[in-house]
């Protein structure tokens, strides 16, 4: 009979220490950790969204949220009802990390809190195309380049543009022939069906215009938003897909590259003599960016960078390079480059600045090899910048001074960028 008892003690205890380790709240539990679950964390320009899962605790009264910016651990920041299970944090500080932490309270305890999550939030995000042959994704990226806002997929994407006036974005795709206007949650606002495949495109905000350099028909099409062709311009040369387009609203020009034939062409807009000039020898071009401050372009070739000024001057800088991108700081005119040397074959990532006679400034080296694709983040002295990296598939997403603040997976080499 004694040993009865002491075997009913045994299995009472064991009993209640299950019912303790099923509570959610309690530290030993061994999915909750005692802590909400599922916290995730993303930035939209500048502001933070915090979500987390349910906790099934009957007498829960409160989630209390904890933010903590830079260096500084999390404090209590906010507390939300036991429904809620989401928080929009507005009062963020652009280009300084911040970490958050969830805490359930009930009217008799408080829970653990969960494992931390940190972002940079900014005021742009990024709109990421896709050009690889085989894929067509379209991607919004946040501002430190480590979380997916939304992404859709369409047939093959040559080129993405923002325009901040109507806040969409527009892409233009190959294969189904069409240009796409989009909204920020990617749903289509408007399709344009155009006469042949559209291998860049580019956009005058402004004069709510927009340019198509198309394959086969080898021109370039001058169209208004709703679709209208108000010009269609003929080209000297066999369009492919490995042209690009440009657009300069300084000089009121279109430049078109052309990688096969080692061509540049001007075409000025305004239909004064000469409408048409040809820049041959510019070896192997690749991307091309209309300066922002000055008007003319610069020009990413096999041979260095290529700036070709308002009067027709030609000068070239990295000669000794292969550059495989550029951009531009649409704020201050610096030029921010990724390639290799042709000599050694070291790859580097650096910027000519405007302010300092196109002073050259070495930002990464060789520790990061195989970058194809670069975008800066506009503003006064040196920025921070996304850049694509093949082999790995992956973006990389640095600060002004060159540290590493956020990396996404699952990106081809080839991409297009546009700012949000």
């Amino acid at each position: 009979m004694k040993d009865f008892l002491l075997l009913c003690i045994a299995l009472l205890v064991l009993s209640c220490s299950d019912r303790g380790r099923s509570n959610p709240l309690d530290p030993t539990n061994p999915i909750t950790g005692g802590a909400p679950t599922g916290l995730a964390i993303q930035s939209n320009r500048d502001t933070v969204t915090i979500q987390w899962n349910a906790m099934a605790v009957d007498d829960l009264d409160s989630y209390r949220i904890y933010r903590g910016i830079g260096n500084n651990e999390p404090i209590l920041f906010d507390e939300v009802g036991a429904r809620s299970t989401e928080y929009k944090d507005t009062s963020v500080i652009t280009d300084s990390v911040h970490q958050y932490t969830i805490q359930a309270v009930t009217a008799f305890s408080e829970g653990e809190h969960s494992k931390a999550q940190t972002i940079i939030p900014g005021l742009i995000n990024f709109w990421i195309a896709d050009m690889s042959l085989y894929s067509g994704r379209l991607t919004r990226v946040s501002y430190d380049g480590a979380h997916m806002l939304d992404y859709e997929n369409f047939l093959t994407l040559s080129a993405v543009a923002f325009n901040p006036q109507t806040r969409t974005a527009w892409i233009a795709d190959i294969w189904a022939e069409r240009l796409y206007e989009l909204r920020t949650d990617m749903s289509v606002k408007r399709e344009i069906h155009l006469s042949s495949p559209p291998v860049d495109m580019a956009i005058d905000t402004i004069g709510e215009r927009l340019f198509t350099l198309l394959m086969n028909e080898n021109s370039v099409h001058q169209l208004s938003f709703d679709g209208y062709l108000h010009e269609s311009i003929v080209l000297p040369t066999t369009v492919t897909r490995y042209c690009r387009l440009a657009y300069d609203d300084i000089t009121s020009s279109l430049w078109i590259s052309n990688y096969e034939e080692s061509l540049v062409y001007r075409y000025k807009l305004d239909n004064s003599g000469d409408s048409l000039i040809t820049f041959a020898g510019v070896q192997d071009p690749r991307d091309i960016v209309p300066d922002p401050l000055e008007g003319g372009c610069w020009v990413a070739t096999k041979a260095g960078i290529t700036l070709i000024i308002d009067d027709g001057s030609v000068s070239v800088y990295k000669d000794s390079m292969d550059i495989k991108d550029i951009s531009l700081n649409a704020v201050n005119g610096d030029c921010y480059y990724v390639g290799k040397n042709s000599n050694t074959g070291q790859w580097s990532t650096g910027r000519l600045s405007t302010q300092e006679s196109l002073q050259d400034e070495i930002i990464l080296g060789n520790d990061y090899p195989y970058l194809y694709s670069i975008q800066v983040v506009p503003g006064q002295g040196p920025r921070g910048f996304l850049v694509s990296q093949a082999y790995a598939w992956q973006l990389l997403r640095f600060d002004h001074q060159g540290q590493m603040i956020g990396t996404m997976t699952g990106f081809n080499a080839r991409l297009d960028f546009a700012l949000e």
